[in-house]
């Protein structure tokens, strides 16, 4: 496979990578905010078992698995966020390098990356869902009623990590069009 380089006058190649860091920047926090906010989510309610007798009952990320699962996604995704702005950083440093191959393993890690963030957030949503309106056919009751705080941390929870998955799907794009910008030249789609 050729190795396509970036021209020395750097105007459109630092235009992107500069894009490309920020992007990446912007995953790491959101991501890194979506774990924070998931993992801080904990509220303990007395719950009436007997008109005369209630017992503490707490709400927490890791009585779901669907909910550990999202955890373990979204610090993947920050992890991968700091290693691959890093170096997004060092490309914006280094003029006239080399960005055929890296590019394209790049985008195929970003789109895998992609699939975890959004299948976490599905399931993560699918579960919190239940948990707002409940399931009448499966006779699941719904708990945020009783656990507001709990299921406001979920909500943002899941907003950072939709968001998370916009910034991932923008940084693929982005990848994409300066690949088949390299690869087509002054070629017309």
């Amino acid at each position: 496979m050729a190795e396509y380089k970036v021209g020395t006058d750097g105007v459109e190649g630092n235009g992107h990578g500069l894009l490309e860091a920020i992007l990446r920047a912007l995953l790491c926090v959101t991501s890194m905010a979506g774990v924070i906010v998931m993992v801080t989510s904990k509220q303990t309610k007395m719950i009436p078992i007997s008109p005369t007798m209630a017992v503490p009952m707490d709400a927490k990320f890791d009585h779901s698995p669907s909910y550990i699962y999202y955890v373990a996604a979204l610090s993947v995704a920050c992890l991968y966020a700091i290693i691959t702005g890093a170096s997004s950083f060092l490309a914006l440093k280094k003029t006239g390098g080399s960005y055929g191959k890296p590019q394209f393993k790049t985008v195929i890690l970003d789109s895998l990356l992609f699939g975890i963030v959004v299948a976490a957030a599905g399931a993560t949503t699918g579960v919190a869902y239940i948990g707002l309106r409940g399931n009448s056919h499966s006779r699941w009751h719904e708990i945020c009623h009783k656990y507001g705080s709990y299921c406001h941390h979920l909500a943002v929870s899941i907003i950072l990590s939709l968001m998370s998955s916009i910034e991932l799907l923008l940084l693929i794009w982005l990848s994409f069009y300066m690949l088949l910008k390299k690869i087509g030249g002054s070629q017309k789609y």
